[in-house]
Order: structure tokens, then sequence, then C-alpha cells
């Protein structure tokens, strides 16, 4: 895939009946920022460490993308939804 596909690239997420937008962002690592009705709810990067075959995801918060810990997560269903659940959803 380019980078100008990549641009445009998102996904649909069912959070019980909500749907919630996931939008790639070309970042240096993969990343996806997440919505709910047009409100940035955080972002999701993938992460991979050395010796594990899967990534695993850290769960952003709006304000703390570049400078916080985030939320580490397995799998990146659990990572939206700790963003979701943090929006009050």
């Amino acid at each position: 895939m380019t980078g100008k596909e990549l641009d445009h690239q998102h996904a649909v997420y069912s959070y019980g009946s909500l749907p919630l937008t996931l939008m790639y962002s070309p970042t240096a690592t993969a990343a996806w920022e997440v919505y709910y009705g047009g409100e940035y709810l955080g972002l999701i990067e993938e992460e991979h460490r050395s010796g594990e075959l899967w990534p695993s995801f850290v769960a952003r918060f709006p304000g703390e993308e570049e400078d916080g810990e985030g939320i580490p997560a397995k799998d990146w269903r659990v990572a939206v939804e700790t963003l979701a659940a943090r929006a009050g959803l």
C-alpha cells in the first residue's frame, strides 16, 4: 500500500452499539487515531518488542501522545475500549 493510500485508511469498530472510527495516523510507528462522533478519544500505537512474535499496543490519551506512558494492551481492541471507557462512553 502506498503512503497516499494509507493516509485515507480508516475502519469502524463497534463499542457496544456505538460506532468508533479508527483513522490511520502516519507516524514512525503504526498508529491509529480513535474518534466517536468527531470527538478525538486518543491514539493507539503498535509496539514490537524484541523476542515477542506478535505486536502489543499502547492506548495514549489526548494530550499525552508524545510524553505520556499510555496504557499497554496485548490486543488492539482492548486499547480501543480503554480509550472509549476513559471518554465515558
